[in-house]
């Protein structure tokens, strides 16, 4: 009997198989143009990595369609991703996003309709973990509270850097106070070049590096390499002496307290993530997710993510970024009131603050009066994909770096990505001295 049972278990395991080919064989998209939607501006890193994504699927999806993208930015991606809840799951539409597409914040506002536990991921990518630092010479006050506070200016507290300082305040006594209202990224890196501030973090491993390798700062604590992986989070590869941020916490937390982080440290388990709409039929998400176990595994594919945006670029699958949405995206009210309660706390709104509110905070505090410097120059030259451009400054050739999504780069007044970039290009040149990278470059 038992025999019987083995033979009709693997002849009916071959007849589904067959039929699963078959179904996958019948999901063909040649000849055909499939819309790409991005809930952001052009230039953006989730614009970035879902470009470069869908690249390699025009290689592997059957057929070897075409992808056309459409940037439609509003509402902090709820008007593109409202929009796609609507459109057929035919598998002509899939879309790219980040982890604040799925953040409990962004899903409480009126603006959004759609819920991102129905979407249906086929992939994502983790670029590497945000890491703290701070000036070495203010890194006694962090843990002295009978000195003066180490000022950490923000943009509204919601990054997820930003909160792990506010961990950090309630976990291990930090001695910080925020200054909220930075309009962005470059205005705090030149607030903290110039000792106004004392405390920032990112992901960007180039920022890092210039950072560390002038002396001035040291590192404080890292969110790790693992996250959105599924595995265990460990020190970036590139900054393996620098503590993560969960070992120093460890066994300080319990009850509410221990939920809150444990959803807080789930959250960050998302970096960019990939999706087609809901009610897509199930042979169209199995064409997906095996072309995209087959492009993961495109030497190419790594090599470029790893070029453009960090080393410790790594693709993870559709599988676990549903699981992630499913902890995370609508967690229970105590959860909720808690994180609410540990921003205001520490002087933080307990919601992100939309960009008029951003404008309206940073004019008040005259932050938006900070200008970075910059100077006229005709390009040189510029690298491939205008990674970088070369100029000359007082009769001296300099080159600097050019990011697709932290340099703000126009030609005639028009947004553009930096591969629009030229020789003979005359540009205003924002960049912050000793940055590797450009802030912003204005040309004609």
């Amino acid at each position: 009997m038992r025999s019987l049972l083995r033979a009709c278990a693997v002849s009916c395991g071959a007849f589904l198989l067959a039929a699963g080919g078959e179904a996958e064989a019948d999901v063909n998209f040649k000849g055909k143009t499939i819309e790409v939607l991005l809930g952001s501006a052009p230039g953006g890193g989730t614009d970035g990595t879902t470009r470069l994504v869908g690249t390699f699927l025009e290689k592997y999806l059957p057929g070897n369609p075409t992808m056309r993208y459409r940037n439609v930015p509003g509402g902090h991606g709820a008007k593109a991703l409202n929009y796609f809840t609507k459109v057929k799951p035919d598998g002509l539409t899939w879309a790219g996003g980040g982890s604040s597409h799925v953040d409990p914040n962004s899903l409480r506002k009126g603006v959004t309709e759609y819920n991102p536990t129905k979407f249906v991921y086929f992939g994502g990518v983790q670029r590497g973990g945000s890491i703290v630092f701070m000036r070495a010479d203010h890194k006694a006050n962090l843990t002295d509270k009978s000195k003066p506070p180490v000022v950490v200016g923000v943009i509204d507290g919601d990054r997820s850097w930003e909160q792990m300082i506010t961990w950090g305040a309630e976990l291990l006594g930090w001695n910080v106070r925020f200054v909220v209202g930075y309009p962005g990224s470059a205005m705090m890196l030149l607030s903290i070049r110039r000792g106004e501030t004392h405390m920032m973090g990112t992901s960007n491993l180039f920022i890092l590096k210039d950072m560390f390798a002038s002396g001035e700062f040291v590192g404080v604590a890292q969110l790790g390499a693992g996250a959105s992986t599924g595995e265990e989070v460990g020190q970036r590869s590139e900054f393996g002496t620098i503590p993560t941020f969960d070992s120093l916490v460890k066994g300080k937390t319990q009850g509410l307290v221990d939920e809150a982080f444990d959803f807080w440290s789930a959250l960050n388990d998302m970096d960019k993530w990939y999706a087609l709409p809901p009610g897509t039929p199930t042979e169209i998400l199995d064409t997906y997710r095996n072309a995209w176990s087959r492009m993961i595994k495109d030497p190419e594919f790594i090599r470029q993510g790893k070029l453009l945006f960090s080393q410790d670029f790594n693709p993870v699958s559709g599988a676990h970024i549903t699981e992630v949405v499913g902890k995370t995206a609508y967690p229970k009210p105590e959860i909720v009131a808690f994180m609410d309660q540990l921003k205001t706390k520490y002087g933080l709104p307990a919601e992100p603050l939309s960009e008029e509110d951003l404008a309206a905070l940073a004019k008040a505090k005259g932050l938006d009066k900070m200008e970075i410097p910059k100077v006229e120059a005709k390009l040189i030259a510029v690298g491939e994909g205008g990674r970088d451009v070369e100029f000359a400054v007082n009769g001296t050739s300099k080159k600097i770096d050019v990011s697709n999504s932290r340099t703000n780069v126009t030609i005639a007044g028009k947004k553009v990505g930096r591969g629009e970039l030229k020789p003979g290009h005359s540009c205003v040149i924002e960049f912050i001295d000793g940055a590797k990278e450009a802030s912003g470059l204005t040309c004609q």
